[in-house]
């Protein structure tokens, strides 16, 4: 009888750790749409994600009172090598930046790369249904910097740049 109730404990357990990488990428459907956010100075910070076969592609730019654009990005939520990372392509990298899932759920996105200069953490939190917040943080010139974006959630006209 022992025995009988060890394989249905051991079954449960294993049952409860089969969630797959893909899986977790799944519980990040939240993320789509578009977000937009306003710092102290006033720019304007945009990103729009959309899903794509099995991964998540987005774009990001910021944007000046004046409309004119400072930064752009692309931006996917990936499996790459059995593995979901963040990959993020800007114009002064010579090529994307991979950032490692590191944690994820149904209101949580947290990637790291250390070997990155900065950041080497990016998180996303959902904090309601309309809102984000977007947590960078890292070492740079040797000193502990973090930056954090508040996001809402745009259901009209996206400022995106094209």
């Amino acid at each position: 009888m022992r025995i009988y109730f060890f394989i249905l404990a051991l079954g449960a357990i294993t049952l409860s750790s089969c969630t797959t990488d893909e899986d977790r990428l799944k519980e990040l459907s939240w993320l789509i749409g578009t977000w937009e956010g306003v710092d102290a100075n006033e720019l304007t910070f945009v990103e729009v994600w959309e899903k794509s076969g099995k991964a998540y592609v987005g774009k990001g730019a910021t944007i000046t009172p004046d409309g004119d654009t400072l930064f752009k990005e692309t931006l996917k939520i990936e499996i790459v090598e059995g593995t979901p990372f963040y990959v993020a392509t800007v114009p002064q990298n010579p090529g994307p930046v991979l950032f490692k899932m590191v944690e994820a759920d149904e209101s949580h996105a947290s990637f790291e790369n250390l070997e990155h200069d900065f950041p080497q953490h990016i998180s996303y939190t959902l904090e309601t249904k309309n809102t984000v917040l977007v947590r960078l943080e890292g070492i740079e010139n040797g000193l502990p910097k973090s930056e954090s974006l508040h996001f809402e959630r745009n259901t009209g006209v996206s400022l995106l740049p094209q």
